[in-house]
């Protein structure tokens, strides 16, 4: 395997980026609208002008067997479909945080930490609350495990009490620790409809529901990532990836932050808790990097 298309397809635009095994870096990375229309006509025009045999795609949604089901929208990617009609040495598709759980190698100089550790195993945790909450387990920086964290509801009501709400059962998590849930939940108080990023200005600007909704979900993400760090043991750390965390890594207390972490557990889990480290990956495009890296590790 030689070269390599590298997609990665979100919910309105796709990035793409050519790559060769002995590349050291991602150069002309281009962003486009996505459209599953054409999207097909557009990579059998690049495969077959750059000489691709590779093609990477991450992909936002679940992946079972070889296939992927976009979460925003009514279509499918096989990549054993793919791979067959366009005659391709390799097609692998990722989910996305599965896909930035592999970018490690080209991220790990690009961390701010919020809460310094000492490692104690191999396990890294990522997450990130942006649209949804996407979650990955890499172990060795080699194995990855994808998740579905953001679908679950079992700490829902005890979450709910941060934003002042009544409790609602329905509620999953990424409707209480995303870019998403802040959107709703100041709607829910204001009738106000704006974007996550809206509201951490109000915020900067010290709006009082603004506060109160950014506050909390500042500790609603502290206690969520407390609660996975007992299920997921990540001795290596968690990395918090997203443009939404990026913003607000500036504005949270790290003090107030930590001791919402460790909370109220026994000595042997607050020890436990103490040693992992929590930091925000300030470097962008991080699950086309990760395809990249994925790329090299199958070669």
């Amino acid at each position: 395997m030689n070269r390599a298309l590298l997609v990665d397809i979100g919910g309105t635009n796709m990035r793409y980026a050519l790559a060769n095994y002995s590349d050291d870096d991602l150069s002309d990375i281009n962003k486009i609208p996505f459209d599953h229309e054409k999207f097909e006509n557009f990579i059998e025009e690049i495969i077959d002008t750059n000489e691709v045999d590779t093609l990477i795609i991450s992909i936002a949604g679940p992946k079972i067997n070889n296939t992927i089901t976009m979460t925003n929208r009514a279509y499918t990617f096989d990549a054993d479909n793919i791979k067959k009609k366009f005659n391709l040495k390799e097609c692998v598709l990722l989910n996305d945080w599965e896909a930035i759980a592999h970018s490690y190698d080209f991220i790990f100089n690009d961390i701010s930490y919020i809460k310094s550790g000492s490692k104690f195993n191999d396990v890294k945790l990522f997450l990130g609350p942006g649209t949804g909450l996407g979650a990955a387990i890499s172990v060795g920086n080699k194995i990855v495990l994808p998740t579905e964290i953001g679908n679950t509801n079992n700490s829902n009501s005890f979450l709910q009490r941060n934003y002042n709400l009544k409790n609602n059962e329905d509620l999953i998590l990424e409707d209480l620790v995303s870019g998403s849930a802040i959107s709703k939940i100041y709607q829910s108080k204001t009738n106000l409809k704006l974007t996550s990023e809206e509201i951490y200005k109000k915020y900067i600007d010290k709006d009082d529901n603004a506060i109160e909704v950014i506050e909390g979900f500042i500790k609603a993400l502290g206690e969520t990532l407390s609660d996975l760090a007992l299920t997921f043991i990540p001795g290596d750390g968690i990395l918090l990836a997203g443009s939404l965390i990026r913003s607000i890594y500036s504005s949270i207390n790290k003090d107030e932050f930590n001791e919402v972490f460790i909370g109220k557990k026994n000595d042997v889990h607050k020890e436990m808790l103490g040693m992992i480290s929590i930091g925000v990956i300030t470097k962008e495009k991080t699950p086309l990097y990760g395809n990249f890296s994925l790329f090299k590790k199958l070669n």
